[in-house]
């Protein structure tokens, strides 16, 4: 939580834990005053033997997060890993360049739908794909990229647990805070706050302002309950994204 403790505290931050050191800091930076709750964190999934294979005799390597990054980085060589990288966010390629010190693929538009566009990634016929990443998440690259003629396999290196949370207790506690907007970077994250929060007080979420990072979560958010006009789309799920869209609000809410 921020050092500072002014009588309202608009912003809680939800990203899990260790994925949120830098925005944290940037905010404290920038004075804007906020709560953190991470409700899910992740842990570390054996790979297997067949896992090891898939990886060293790929054609192309795509990470979907840090996690992704972490987790493999503390059980598989990275010499053995020779194919083109590819990354979905500049955090995560950041991470593979500290661990591997190879060129790392990334998109402008840190979502799938951009790096399925980049030109690497679209004459596939005949490629062996492997995408590294937590348990269950999205096949848009998995079907995209098939249709374009590669063989694409799963490597499972973490798994996203949610956090034990008191719901009824947290929601008293950002009401009593003045929480006026709450940041969720993943629709996991947005399903997970309606899961902890009990249907009887679900409508103080619906009446929050929120910050999220893709269309696609702008169209979960609605499903909830969550009115259009209440929903400000960051650029991309990246630090400086999530904080230009929050002091934008700061500024609004002064």
């Amino acid at each position: 939580m921020s050092n500072q403790m002014p009588a309202q505290i608009p912003f809680l931050i939800t990203r899990p834990a260790g994925k949120a050191d830098n925005l944290l800091a940037s905010l404290d930076t920038s004075g804007i005053a906020y709560l953190y709750q991470p409700l899910i964190t992740t842990a570390q999934v054996s790979i297997t033997a067949q896992d090891h294979q898939l990886l060293q005799q790929a054609d192309a390597v795509v990470f979907v997060s840090i996690s992704a990054v972490s987790c493999l980085q503390n059980q598989f060589d990275g010499a053995r890993l020779t194919a083109p990288l590819f990354a979905v966010g500049e955090t995560t390629a950041l991470a593979l360049k500290r661990w591997l010190g190879r060129d790392v693929s990334v998109p402008e538009d840190q979502r799938s739908e951009g790096m399925l566009q980049l030109p690497q990634l679209q004459q596939m016929t005949g490629k062996q794909v492997v995408a590294v990443r937590g348990n269950g998440g999205r096949e848009l690259t998995k079907q995209t990229l098939t249709a374009r003629g590669a063989t694409v396999s799963y490597v499972q290196s973490y798994k996203r647990v949610p956090l034990l949370l008191d719901g009824i207790l947290l929601c008293q506690q950002w009401q009593l805070a003045g929480i006026r907007c709450i940041v969720a970077t993943s629709n996991e994250i947005l399903q997970q706050l309606f899961n902890i929060v009990p249907s009887e007080h679900q409508h103080w979420l619906q009446q929050c302002d929120w910050i999220l990072v893709s269309p696609r979560m702008q169209e979960s958010a609605i499903a909830l309950g969550i009115n259009a006009e209440r929903i400000t789309l960051a650029d991309n799920a990246n630090d400086s994204a999530l904080l230009a869209a929050i002091s934008q609000l700061q500024r609004e809410y002064q």
